[in-house]
C-alpha cells in the first residue's frame, strides 16, 4: 500500500490531466494595402513556424532552387536556405534562433522571420505588431524602396522589362510533395510526369527572348491550390501578356478510359467535368487552411476579373487540343468547362490540360516515356506561340 502510494506521488504529475496546457497555434494576420490574410504557425518542430508561401500575402514574389527558396520584396532580395536560421538579405547575413526546414514538401519559415527580419530587409515598408501578431506591408513604399547596398556577396539582377514587355508564362505542374496526384496501375506517381513534362516546356519556351516564363514549382514539393495563381498574378506586370497553364494526368476507376483533355474555368458542364474537378480539387484535403471568409464583394470583384479572360482561355484550350491531338493515339475528349481550385483567381487566360489517363495501363506507359513527354512539351509549348500569335493584335488594342 504503501509502495502504491509512493508509485501515485511520482506519476500522477506526469498524467494528462495535470500536463501544463499546451499554448494553441496562433494565426499571424498579413496585410498588404486593403487585403487581409490569416496564416497559422505550427510547432511541430518545437518552434513557431509558418509557410513560406504565405508571404505571397505580402507582396513577395517566390522562387525555388538549389536548396534556398528566394523572396523578392520590390527591389529587396531575402534568400533562405533550407535546415539553416541564416537569412540572406541582399546579401546580408541575418540570423535567427530557429532554422527553416521542409516537411512533406513544405518550406517552414520561423516566425522571428515576421517579427524581426523583415522589418530590418524592407525599413519603412514593414510595420510589425507582433503582440497582436499583425504585419503590415505598405505597397506605395514597398514600390519605392531603392536597391539596398552592394552585398556582400553579388546578386543577379532581374531583367527590367524594355519598351517592348516580354510576355509572361507561367506554367504550373500539378500536384507534388506530399499529394502524389493520381497514381497508375505500375505504381507511376501523376505529380512525377508532371513536372518532367512541364520542365520541359519550360526548357522549350525560354529559347525564346520575348517571353519570361516561370514555373510555380521546380522540385517536388506541395504548394496550395490557390497559391499557384496568385505566384502568376504577382509575376504579372502591368498590361503585360500572360497566360497561365496547369499539366496534369487524368484517371478513372475504369481503367479502359483514355484520350486528352484541356478544361478552362466556368461552371462544370457535365459530370465528367465534375469528376475531373472534384479529382484535382482534391489535393486541397493536403494543404494547411489560410485566409479568412471573402465576403461577397471579393468575390463578384474576382468574377469580373477573370470573366474577362474567358474567352481567350476558352482559345487557348482548344489551341491545346489541336496541337495535342497531331501528336496523341488515344480520342480527343475535347475541350471542357470546370471550377477547378488551382484556376481561381488567376486574373490571365488559364487552362487545365488532362495529358492522358494515367490510370489506363497503355497511357500509363506512354506518359513514362521520355521521347513522348517531350513530343507533349513541345507542342504544348506551341501552343502557347499560337497563342500569342493569335492574340497580338487584340492585346495591343485593349492593352491585356
Amino acid at each position: 500500500m504503501r509502495l502504491l502510494a509512493v508509485l501515485l506521488l511520482v506519476l500522477l504529475p506526469y498524467h494528462p490531466r495535470f500536463l501544463p496546457a499546451q499554448p494553441a497555434p496562433q494565426t499571424w494576420r498579413l496585410v498588404l494595402g486593403a487585403e487581409t490574410s490569416l496564416v497559422a504557425e505550427t510547432t511541430a518542430r518545437g518552434y513557431a513556424a509558418f509557410p513560406v508561401s504565405a508571404l505571397i500575402s505580402l507582396g513577395a514574389q517566390l522562387g525555388y532552387g538549389g536548396g534556398e527558396v528566394t523572396a523578392r520584396f520590390g527591389a529587396r532580395e531575402i534568400r533562405f536556405r533550407l535546415d539553416s536560421p541564416e537569412v540572406l538579405a541582399d546579401g546580408r547575413a541575418l540570423t535567427m534562433a530557429n532554422a527553416v526546414y521542409a516537411a512533406d514538401g513544405v518550406v517552414y519559415v520561423p516566425a522571428e522571420f515576421l517579427s524581426a527580419i523583415l522589418p530590418q530587409a524592407a525599413p519603412g515598408a514593414v510595420l510589425v505588431d507582433a503582440g497582436a501578431r499583425t504585419v503590415r506591408v505598405d505597397a506605395a513604399a514597398l514600390a519605392t524602396l531603392p536597391a539596398a547596398p552592394a552585398p556582400v556577396a553579388p546578386s543577379v539582377a532581374l531583367p527590367q522589362p524594355g519598351p517592348q514587355q516580354r510576355r509572361l508564362v507561367v506554367i504550373d505542374a500539378g500536384h507534388g510533395g506530399v499529394d502524389p496526384g493520381a497514381v497508375g496501375p505500375n505504381g507511376t506517381r501523376e505529380k512525377d510526369i508532371n513536372l518532367q513534362v512541364a520542365r520541359r516546356v519550360v526548357e522549350i519556351l525560354r529559347q525564346d527572348p520575348t517571353l519570361d516564363v516561370r514555373l510555380t514549382r521546380n522540385r517536388d514539393t506541395l504548394i496550395a491550390l490557390r497559391d499557384r495563381a496568385r505566384f502568376a498574378n504577382s509575376w504579372r506586370g502591368e498590361g503585360q501578356p500572360a497566360l497561365f497553364m496547369s499539366i496534369h494526368c487524368n484517371a478513372h476507376p475504369l481503367r479502359s478510359e483514355t484520350g486528352y483533355e484541356t478544361f478552362f474555368l466556368s461552371d462544370a458542364r457535365t459530370a465528367d467535368a465534375r469528376r475531373v474537378q472534384q479529382m484535382e480539387d482534391a489535393a486541397e484535403q493536403f494543404e494547411e487552411q489560410s485566409g479568412g471568409p471573402r465576403g461577397p464583394l471579393d468575390f463578384i470583384m474576382s468574377d469580373l476579373r477573370q470573366n474577362q479572360y474567358l474567352r481567350e482561355s476558352s482559345d487557348l484550350a482548344a489551341l491545346v487540343q489541336d496541337r495535342l491531338r497531331q501528336v496523341h493515339s488515344g480520342p480527343n475528349r475535347g475541350v471542357k468547362q470546370a471550377g477547378f481550385a488551382v484556376l481561381v483567381g488567376a486574373f490571365m487566360p488559364a487552362v487545365l490540360v488532362e495529358l492522358g489517363f494515367i490510370s489506363n495501363r497503355t497511357e500509363e506507359q506512354m506518359l513514362r516515356d521520355p521521347n513522348q513527354q517531350d513530343t507533349f512539351a513541345r507542342q504544348l509549348a506551341t501552343s502557347v506561340q499560337d497563342f500569342f500569335r493569335a492574340t497580338a493584335g487584340r492585346t495591343a488594342q485593349t492593352g491585356n
